[in-house]
């Protein structure tokens, strides 16, 4: 019968119907995802993330060892810092993945909202719905009337372009058109700064060092070895409720640096890195000066751990075939002032502050203070000669790749800012129509930054080019004419 189906035409149709409906489910989904990407909500509230992640990478010490943190901030934010892996935020996934999240909602807004609103096409549009619009006539021909137009347009630094659409001459006319494109090159700008990040992250490096006085240590990430010859520090007085301290004003490290293609001496200041031939930079961080003792048993000299010139305060040397201990207080002289108490006058030459210790128990009652040069007897055979401190110096390097596009990518972004924020782009609407023996020329004029910014000057090129064309005598020529301003 008619109204049957053949079961080939049905087997059809249910096959080709789940095709289809996956078809139309995979668009939707498409969709949400792109309207996500171009919400401009969605990129502020990702940049936000990015510049807390940003801030926190910059406020916290990276790449430090957990003992680090617990030393320099409360257990509960140390605790915070090591188990959320804040210790290396520019290295980390989770923030290079930020900065890829950003740019790819940064060029799918671009593509889809600010291309199209900032580039409007030229084509025949109803004038009457700009905010900005009139219309004037003039009495003359179309053809002439079209010809001032473009004149008046172009002597008022316009770009014009024209287009013949239904027997209408339409004219579309720009002035400082380049000012649109602020926006597309703060995004670049953006685009370049991200790249300078992921290069640096993909084969930039930093760390730190500690090298004593005559030392030679290696940068494991590159064929480059640094030699300390020289350290000097200078200290300045500083008077507390405690008494007189000092600190360190200046302090400057000489290192030779050797590669593959020679040698060169350097000077490290604070807040002047050296800079090498390979664009790794060094840092002038800290310093230190190692207590120096010589162990002697029996006025002979004995090599023992720890008499190498790098004693740390509470650092301890034990003497063999005893149970007695030498215990490194501190160094107290004009070589670092900073190590002597507040309220403890300067000695006027370096001297130790030690203890000797025997079967645990200190054989003096106050801190022994040995001067450079001195003995004092240990007990057993063995005595202790004080030399001069060893100084030491904490380099920072750093080698960035991406630090040059970092730098340009931000004066691209700023030359965008200005561009979109400083200039006003204008895009003008012209139509020339025949009205019998006259002509009449509608106008209407868009901006980036909405009508009232441009609403006088508008008014004013309106009056301009009605004055510029020939005038029509009887009142009647216009009677049919609305103008709608707003």
């Amino acid at each position: 019968m008619g109204s049957e189906r053949k079961p080939d035409q049905d087997v059809s149709v249910v096959a080709g119907h789940p095709t289809g409906a996956r078809h139309r489910e995979q668009e939707p989904l498409l969709s949400e995802i792109l309207n996500l990407l171009s919400n401009v909500l969605f990129p502020v509230v990702v940049f936000l993330i990015w510049s807390a992640a940003t801030t926190i990478g910059t406020v916290v010490d990276q790449n430090q060892p957990p003992e680090h943190y617990y030393d320099k901030y409360p257990n509960a934010v140390a605790n915070l810092v090591v188990r959320l892996h804040l210790t290396n935020v520019f290295h980390s996934v989770p923030y290079i993945s930020l900065v890829v999240l950003l740019l790819v909602s940064m060029a799918v807004c671009t593509f889809r909202r600010v291309i199209p609103k900032r580039f409007p096409k030229d084509r025949a549009v109803p004038l009457k719905n700009f905010g900005l619009h009139d219309e004037v006539a003039a009495r003359c021909d179309q053809s002439a009337a079209a010809s001032q137009v473009v004149s008046f347009l172009r002597s008022h630094a316009f770009k014009v372009r024209a287009q013949t659409i239904d027997g209408a001459e339409w004219f579309f006319a720009d002035k400082q058109k380049w000012a649109r494109y602020g926006v597309l090159v703060a995004h670049v700008g953006f685009a370049v700064i991200a790249f300078g990040v992921f290069l640096g992250w993909l084969r930039g490096y930093s760390g730190q060092l500690m090298i004593y006085k005559g030392q030679t240590a290696a940068i494991p990430q590159a064929p480059l070895r640094l030699t300390l010859d020289n350290f000097g520090a200078t200290f300045v007085p500083v008077r507390t409720q405690n008494g007189v301290t000092y600190q360190a004003s200046k302090f400057e490290s000489t290192v030779t640096f050797s590669d593959p293609g020679g040698s060169k001496r350097a000077h490290i200041l604070v807040n002047h890195p050296f800079i090498t031939s390979d664009r790794v930079y060094f840092y002038q961080a800290s310093y230190a000066f190692g207590g120096r003792l010589e162990v002697l048993k029996n006025g002979s000299p004995v090599a023992l751990p720890g008499t190498a010139g790098r004693l740390a305060a509470q650092d301890a040397i034990f003497l063999p075939g005893t149970s007695r201990v030498v215990q490194y207080g501190a160094l107290l002289g004009p070589s670092d002032p900073s190590q002597t108490p507040p309220g403890v006058n300067l000695p006027a030459h370096d001297e130790y502050a030690l203890w000797i210790f025997h079967d645990n128990i200190p054989t003096t009652a106050k801190p022994i203070l040995l001067p450079i040069g001195r003995a004092v007897d240990a007990g057993d055979g063995y005595s202790i000669r004080a030399l001069p401190p060893t100084p030491s110096s904490g380099l920072t390097y750093r080698y960035d790749p991406g630090q040059g596009w970092v730098g340009l990518g931000c004066i691209i972004l700023v030359a965008g800012f200005v561009m979109a924020l400083f200039f006003v782009p204008v895009k003008l609407y012209a139509r020339v129509t025949s009205d019998g023996p006259a002509a009449r020329v509608a106008l209407a004029a868009t901006t980036t930054k909405g009508n009232t910014i441009y609403e006088d000057d508008f008014k004013t090129l309106v009056q301009e080019l009605q004055a510029s064309l020939p005038k029509i005598s009887s009142p009647a020529a216009r009677e049919d004419h609305a103008q709608a301003y707003a």
